[in-house]
């Protein structure tokens, strides 16, 4: 007989007393990465529409790469399946060999479309940091550093084995190559560094917005829509808890079951973290314009953007020595500290002369926040 066709307990031995070797989370982990793949599809498309579409707005380089996205993803959501098909999420010793070696190979298809997954994401939050704050050196450090891990990560993968088919011909022909360094630990410091990636890119944002002439609570909302990304941190996390558990596991193909699922929850929050900057304002408009709901509770307070282009901020002029004061909008006491991601509608007063004055107002969204700025110009 040919050791293809064999089962697993001609390598492993038999199983230990009392398993039920027919028990399966195939269903179950199906179901879930269909429901959050899903999920994350439609908050995909929602941005586009809403930022296309209704917005009438330009598409960005973030809304592209967000866009793009959603093609690794499917490719997860599809070897996930195929992986649980194959070996993921049940006994090993109920598998044949000939499975083993499919499922290796769709775990190791399965990392490298993960690594770039997550580097789009990435990417996409940065460039949305870019279009709010300009381009300063935290963000190109930020970026050096995703783009590092990721090719590194690739690199050390496709590193991992001599040749690369060893991967998943070691289980029929164990000399046929050799293993550089053991994978697991690979797992778990791939994991650790994608983490620490993660917090470096929440990070990014709060010492700006806190350097922005916005009252604490305003600052503080701002903050706290931009941190929502920490939810990646949190499923980051249980991601490796469920890695340690292949740590010499016989029973890998049952602990890779959990791992492919957080593996793919993992970028769904991701992309979804990454939308809700950019739909909020569309959602808290929708809101307001529900009658079933209290618009005291939705925000009717108005407040400077950090959407709005900074480089407002920093005017040039050879000609002109200019100087800028922003103040925020008044705020009444039952009102809210509010939506600190939305579009502006900005007034501007140019001073010429004491007695001659040009006003300019430009609506640039619907959605409009009030802010005035007051921009004193003087001839040398």
């Amino acid at each position: 007989m040919d050791i293809a066709d064999m089962n697993m307990t001609y390598i492993f031995g038999p199983p230990p007393a009392g398993m039920d070797l027919t028990e399966s989370r195939t269903f179950e982990d199906t179901a879930v990465v269909v429901t959050i793949c899903m999920l994350a599809v439609c908050t995909i498309i929602f941005r586009l529409v809403v930022r296309g579409y209704i917005q009438g707005a330009r598409l960005e380089t973030d809304d592209w790469l967000i866009g793009a996205s959603g093609i690794p993803l499917i490719a997860l959501l599809a070897a996930s399946i195929l992986g649980g098909t194959y070996g993921f999420g049940l006994h090993v010793w109920w598998i044949t060999v000939e499975n083993m070696v499919t499922m290796k190979k769709i775990l190791f298809a399965y990392l490298i479309v993960y690594l770039f997954e997550l580097l789009l994401i990435k990417v996409s939050i940065l460039m949305l940091y870019r279009r709010i704050f300009g381009m300063n050196w935290m963000i190109w450090t930020t970026l050096l550093i995703s783009y590092g891990w990721c090719i590194g990560s690739m690199i050390a993968a496709l590193c991992a084995c001599e040749p690369i088919s060893y991967f998943w011909r070691e289980i029929i022909d164990p000399t046929s190559g050799s293993n550089r360094y053991n994978f697991y630990y690979y797992y778990v410091w791939n994991a650790a560094a994608n983490v620490v990636t993660d917090i470096l890119i929440l990070l990014v944002p709060v010492p700006i917005v806190w350097s922005l002439q916005m009252r604490t609570t305003q600052k503080i909302g701002v903050c706290g829509v931009l941190l929502l990304g920490g939810f990646v941190c949190v499923a980051s996390g249980i991601r490796i808890h469920y890695i340690t558990y292949l740590h010499n596991n016989i029973d890998i193909t049952w602990a890779l079951g959990d791992v492919a699922v957080w593996s793919t929850i993992e970028p769904c929050i991701g992309i979804i973290c990454a939308c809700i900057p950019v739909l909020q304002p569309f959602v808290r408009s929708l809101a307001k314009k529900m009658p079933s709901l209290p618009t005291q509770h939705i925000g009717t307070s108005q407040m400077p953007s950090v959407i709005q282009r900074i480089s407002l901020h920093k005017l040039e002029s050879s000609k002109y020595d200019i100087e800028s004061r922003t103040s925020p909008t008044p705020f009444g006491d039952s009102e809210e500290d509010l939506d600190p991601l939305t579009s502006v509608r900005s007034r501007v007063e140019i001073e010429t002369d004491p007695n001659d004055t040009v006003s300019g107002e430009q609506n640039l969204d619907p959605m409009a926040i009030h802010v005035k700025r007051v921009v004193h110009w003087s001839v040398d």
